[in-house]
């Protein structure tokens, strides 16, 4: 079923951070149970980051855009890949137009199996930077398992119980959502460790944040029936990275 203009919409607002909070809330509920609303939001952001890097966006969703869509780092990379393959593209339509000189025509004329591969070469260039594109929005989750978890200033074996997911997950992934101890300005940015109980640790990506919360992915693969602890660290203001006290305790049974 194709998406109403409505919900195009609110997608595309909710990504630019233009919502209230009921309507953010509305939609994030739609993603986490409407399998199509989320395809819907990946194309959403393909659609954005596109028009911002054509220049696209007027002034105001331009400044939505810098402050609330960039906030993630998927999205950047994104942003850079759509740059680079902007960049190619307009060099190839410069080179395009250069040969069209008539000392060129002449060349293409009596060797005709030159244009031929000239555009042949753009072709596949163009093909191999989609296939790389669209492989690295295929191989992202689909689908997600949720928990909300509230910092804890006390050690594993103290404080409020962890909370609890089991095995199997039934989905591609677990999005943790994150309670930030107090409100933050946007600009803050966030980096998140995960600590297995044997003391493996590996870092998370940040997927969305707001000035309430943020929340991270865990492949679900990646998990195994044991105590798990995040630690949160903040970089913003003037005093640099700081490590927040406590951590975000959950278990997988």
């Amino acid at each position: 079923m194709t998406a109403t203009p409505e919900i195009q919409d609110q997608i595309r607002r909710y990504l630019l951070g233009e919502l209230d909070d009921g309507s953010r809330a509305q939609v994030e509920q739609k993603l986490l149970s409407d399998g199509e609303v989320f395809e819907e939001l990946l194309v959403a952001e393909d659609e954005l980051i596109d028009d911002y890097a054509s220049g696209r966006l007027d002034l105001e969703e331009r400044a939505d855009f810098e402050a609330h869509f960039l906030a993630t780092p998927d999205r950047q990379q994104k942003l850079r890949f759509a740059r680079a393959l902007h960049r190619h593209a307009m060099t190839l339509a410069n080179e395009l137009e250069t040969v069209k000189r008539p000392v060129m025509r002449s060349l293409w004329s009596s060797r005709p199996w030159l244009s031929w591969a000239a555009t042949t070469v753009a072709v596949l260039a163009l093909i191999v930077g989609t296939v790389w594109y669209l492989r690295s929005r295929t191989t992202s989750p689909k689908t997600f398992a949720t928990v909300t978890l509230t910092i804890n200033q006390s050690t594993r074996a103290e404080g409020l119980p962890a909370a609890t997911v089991k095995l199997p997950l039934g989905a591609d992934a677990l999005k943790i959502f994150l309670k930030l101890p107090g409100s933050a300005p946007p600009t803050f940015r966030y980096r998140v460790v995960l600590e297995a109980d044997d003391g493996e640790t590996r870092p998370l990506e940040v997927v969305d944040q707001n000035g309430e919360s943020i929340a991270v992915l865990v492949p679900a693969t990646q998990l195994k029936r044991e105590q798990y602890a995040l630690t949160l660290f903040r970089t913003g203001g003037d005093s640099g990275e700081q490590r927040l006290p406590g951590r975000y305790l959950f278990t997988v049974e």
